[in-house]
């Protein structure tokens, strides 16, 4: 049975293949069909095929289920029939139905031990002289989750966009770039274009296992909470094998390999890595520290502050 799903190529497919798809389709004699494109794609096709839909499920990410939720283009799924559903924590768990949080992992600051002897601390050191042409920061993609949580490491209150962009002004002529897809971070690092960045404590042990000294700092403001999940599409005649899915993604054994190999924290409660992994992934209590991002308020915005980022903060980029 083939399962057609919307999810990112490269390094993050491989590594999600080995430790989650793989298992799935050996367990359940299916065939993965995968749709390679960014988050922002795949919901966009999503859209278009309403009426007709080519998915059965596709990753999202940034808040994008809930768009994909208003737009009736995602179908909610049984619990009951997600493997070790019991077994995850609590917050999770979608109020209204649609699919669970696969994995979870934390936003803050990462930076190459090997170049950066005194880190930033605190978002707000990106500013500091020290860092000039060192750091790069999300644009195409990320500009949401950027400006709010520049909001509140500034104010304490993700909804004071106009300080945002007032300090991102300040800051774009000092960046070494920005990225894009999480290869293009990965990327920038290895070639060493940049040697800090606003990242993902997860891709940061993708890098860790190529050998780069990339460390991930939960910045004095706190880090923000960053969930994937995987939507199954409203018409898709195989939302069953969605929930299985789903539910490898909690099997004991893949978390632990996904853990290894792509730094997200297990979602099965129950799990416990080694010692020595343990030292390079957060833990859940850190992660349940986490901020969260105001999505509601992001999703609503994000057009018009992408049409004012394009405006006002990328020309100020300085070619490097």
């Amino acid at each position: 049975m083939e399962l057609v799903l919307g999810t990112n190529g490269g390094d993050e497919y491989k590594a999600t293949y080995e430790a989650v798809y793989g298992p799935f389709e050996k367990k359940y004699n299916a065939k993965i069909v995968p749709v390679f494109a960014d988050g922002s794609t795949l919901l966009n096709r999503a859209l278009a095929e309403k009426n007709n839909p080519s998915m059965d499920a596709t990753v999202t990410y940034q808040g994008a289920w809930l768009v994909g939720q208003a737009e009736g283009v995602f179908a909610k799924v049984d619990y009951s029939r997600i493997p070790y559903i019991d077994d995850v924590y609590d917050f999770m768990l979608d109020p209204k139905g649609y699919a669970p949080f696969a994995n979870f992992a934390a936003w803050g600051l990462v930076y190459n031990a090997d170049v950066i002897k005194q880190p930033p601390v605190s978002l707000k050191d990106l500013w500091l002289p020290a860092f000039k042409d060192q750091t790069m920061i999300g644009g195409v993609y990320h500009w949401g989750v950027h400006l709010t949580a520049f909001a509140y490491a500034w104010t304490g209150d993700q909804t004071k966009i106009d300080v945002a962009f007032d300090k991102v002004r300040e800051l774009a002529p000092r960046l070494a770039g920005f990225y894009g897809l999480t290869s293009d971070t990965q990327s920038k690092f290895q070639q060493g274009l940049a040697n800090i960045a606003t990242w993902y404590s997860s891709y940061s042990q993708r890098l860790r296992n190529l050998g780069m000294p990339i460390t991930y700092v939960t910045p004095a403001e706190g880090s923000f909470l960053s969930q994937t999940n995987y939507q199954a599409i409203e018409g898709s005649k195989k939302i069953d094998l969605v929930e299985k899915l789903i539910g490898q993604f909690f099997d004991p054994e893949c978390s632990v390999n996904l853990a290894r190999l792509n730094g997200q924290i297990p979602p099965n409660r129950k799990v416990k890595l080694d010692a020595e992994l343990q030292k390079q992934i957060l833990t859940t209590e850190q992660i349940q520290q986490c901020h969260n991002w105001d999505w509601e308020l992001i999703v609503a915005q994000q057009d018009a502050w992408l049409t004012r980022w394009n405006a006002e903060i990328r020309p100020l980029l300085q070619p490097h």
